[in-house]
């Protein structure tokens, strides 16, 4: 999977946010290519969010660039960091960059369809009839066709999520952005959510993923970033990182999630 084709997705650099005098993110670059997946780990508050959200800018980065594609997200200051220079660019880059979050954020008062279809239809400009039809496709890639008629709340956490990743999948995404997919779920429905996120990767899907899940990092992603206080303190291949981890606070987390 990794740099196959060597297409650069998404490049970010020297990334920096701060609430307050709080410093959560000291200068954080990443390169994404494409087919590529990278697992973010790292202890709660070590600014593994922050720095996804800031990627789709739900939050304001100080400072630092973002490329996708090699073309550069226009920001300049706003009253509590940067914003979007040109909110086409922004939407465009937004339909491309796609986000799963922890607590599926799927609107209730639509059924499952209704859920999936919406942004291709009012964002995308995709005639309804073909929005159904590939919306059909990915509830039935995601094991929901059945559920097509029913409503958010009538549905596990599990299957939520499920439709909440068909929903971004119906967006055509360049990248997908899994916010701790998994930690809003009961243990037992963990493993449904994780194995589409699998066959996605699979099929060369190029992603991000905040996760605790370790076996499940370490076997579907290509790299591997540690997080702590605000700074990339490991970063590796599965392998490298587990087998021969260098930093101390690494060696810690794996112990303690052990």
């Amino acid at each position: 999977m990794s740099q196959t084709n060597n297409a650069l997705v998404l490049d970010v650099q020297d990334l920096h946010k701060s609430f307050g005098d709080l410093k959560i993110l000291k200068g954080i670059s990443l390169s994404l290519y494409k087919g590529e997946v990278i697992s973010l780990l790292g202890s709660s508050g070590s600014g593994k969010s922050t720095f996804l959200r800031c990627l789709n800018l739900l939050e304001t980065p100080d400072s630092g660039k973002i490329f996708l594609n090699h073309e550069e997200l226009a920001l300049k200051k706003g009253p509590k960091g940067l914003i979007a220079k040109n909110q086409k660019q922004l939407q465009k880059y937004r339909s491309k960059v796609g986000m799963v979050f922890q607590s599926f954020n799927l609107w209730a008062h639509m059924t499952v369809l209704e859920n999936v279809i919406e942004a291709p239809i009012h964002v995308l400009g995709i005639p309804k009839k073909e929005a159904i039809e590939t919306a059909e496709k990915l509830l039935d890639k995601v094991g929901l066709l059945n559920k097509k008629d029913a409503f958010p709340n009538s549905l596990s956490g599990g299957q939520q999520q499920r439709v909440a990743i068909a929903r971004t999948l119906a967006m055509n995404p360049e990248v997908i952005l899994f916010d701790e997919p998994t930690s809003a779920l009961d243990p037992e429905l963990v493993q449904e959510v994780l194995k589409v996120i699998q066959a996605l990767a699979k099929e060369g899907m190029t992603m991000i993923i905040v996760t605790h899940e370790m076996d499940f990092a370490r076997n579907v992603s290509d790299k591997i970033l540690f997080f702590h206080q605000g700074i990339i303190e490991e970063s590796g291949t599965p392998d490298e990182i587990f087998t021969n981890p260098k930093s101390e606070r690494f060696k810690q987390f794996i112990n303690h999630i052990k």
